[in-house]
């Protein structure tokens, strides 16, 4: 998967983020808002960057709203002389030159090869104001933004909670909050707890907590003379979909409305049972080493959340190391946080809270999601809801994965993988109504 796209999971090894390398040479002529595409297979993608010349700070950003990606942080900024270079990650680097007042260059994409050319220009105002705001939960800071529309009077609002893994509110929450700014709904996104600039360890942390960091972003908007405290909701895909209904219950009436997308319909254990069953038979494994592999996981599991010692895991890898399903299913090792987290979260059941979810509710599920059951998901969820007459919209995103994008098929021609078009409309349209409703 490439640019900026990532498969959020429940459980993953998530690997540790390093801080941008930062060099900029004598002239300053890179600085500022820069337009064009990335020519890919003789296929354009619409992007921006911005460049800033700064010390303590990672100096430049992506945009793409074609991938529903806005600000993202660049992993590296480099300027020698008319030569620059930058990437995001290690799978997308770009090197150009400045000519005049455009950057033409070359770029790698996961090891294909494109073309590129940035123009400089200005960039649009925004129509609304974003403001960098902090609020606490405890002796925890979150760190955010806030995209506050300019019209006057009490605006509806939405909290957009993160993902799974040290999730920043760069990137998709970031254009997510754009649309609804734009539409008249203040939106606050902020950094996971031990991400970004916010303090505290999601490592070390459970869904409580991380719930709690959530009604602590609606208290902080309720605190605010320009918000509507009767129409503050919660908006979480995968990871945040656990969180948004764990919130509700826990703030009873200050949730308004919940969009939950991609998101786990009962034993966080079994959802993760499910990715890898899902994603080793794509990995071309024979049947038998899929039975074995996926026996070995599920013992993980066992051991993970602290049914089963740790010595029946060792002792059932022992013999089997050197084998490259074993390899594929990348066993932590003994001192990975995953042993203190897992126990936290892995015995959770969503349905507990779903039971107890009043507000009205929007679920949204990708047709082609690698990570949980479709409709057997949205069956369960709906069935809780249900059983306590909450209100709620289900849709299923044609040829959307888990992350919600469109991607070509294996073999098929070529193209940018997308937002699945039209999405982020219908959410922000549903808010919009639902608030309306609720004045």
């Amino acid at each position: 998967m490439s640019l900026t796209a990532s498969v959020l999971v429940a459980v993953a090894l998530i690997l540790s983020s390093t801080l941008p390398s930062v060099a900029f040479g004598p002239k300053r002529e890179f600085t500022g808002h820069w337009e064009g595409t990335m020519v890919r297979e003789g296929v354009p993608l619409e992007v921006s960057f911005d460049f800033k010349e700064s010390e303590a700070h990672p100096n430049g950003t992506f945009t793409s709203l074609t991938q529903k990606a806005m600000d993202y942080p660049l992993d590296a900024l480099t300027v020698s002389g008319d030569a620059v270079h930058f990437a995001l990650g290690d799978s997308l680097v770009f090197d150009g030159k400045l000519s005049a007042n455009q950057i033409t260059g070359t770029f790698t994409d996961d090891g294909a090869k494109g073309d590129f050319i940035l123009r400089r220009t200005v960039a649009k105002p925004l129509p609304y104001d974003a403001v960098d705001v902090s609020f606490h939960n405890g002796p925890v800071t979150l760190a955010g933004t806030l995209c506050i529309p300019r019209s006057p009077g009490l605006h509806a609002a939405v909290v957009l909670l993160q993902g799974s893994g040290g999730e920043t509110r760069w990137g998709t929450n970031r254009f997510i909050a754009d649309q609804f700014a734009r539409s008249g709904i203040a939106a606050l996104v902020y950094d996971k707890r031990g991400s970004g600039a916010s303090t505290g360890d999601w490592k070390m942390s459970s869904y409580d907590d991380l719930a709690n960091d959530a009604i602590a972003g609606i208290d902080f908007l309720a605190s605010r003379p320009d918000i509507d405290v009767k129409r503050i909701g919660l908006h979480g895909h995968s990871e945040g979909g656990i969180i948004a209904p764990i919130a509700s219950v826990r703030a009873r009436s200050k949730v308004a409305f919940i969009v939950a997308e991609d998101t786990v319909a009962g034993f966080v254990r079994d959802q993760d049972v499910y990715r890898v069953s899902h994603q080793i038979r794509e990995a071309g494994f024979t049947d038998a080493q899929i039975e074995r592999a996926l026996d070995l996981y599920k013992l993980m599991i066992e051991v993970l959340r602290g049914a089963k010692p740790y010595h029946e895991l060792e002792t059932a890898s022992r013999s089997v190391r050197h084998e490259d399903w074993y390899q594929w299913l990348a066993i932590p090792p003994e001192n990975s946080y995953l042993w203190t987290w897992y126990p936290r979260v892995g015995d959770l059941d969503t349905l507990v809270f779903w039971k107890q979810v009043h507000a009205p509710v929007l679920l949204i599920y990708g047709e082609h999601d690698q990570l949980e059951p479709v409709d057997e998901s949205l069956a369960k969820i709906e069935a809780s809801l249900d059983a306590v007459n909450t209100p709620y919209a289900a849709v299923i995103v044609p040829n959307a994965q888990h992350n919600l994008t469109v991607q070509p098929a294996a073999g098929a021609p070529f193209f940018w993988w997308k937002a699945a078009p039209g999405l982020v409309d219908l959410v922000v349209a549903w808010v919009k109504q639902r608030t309306a409703e609720s004045r």
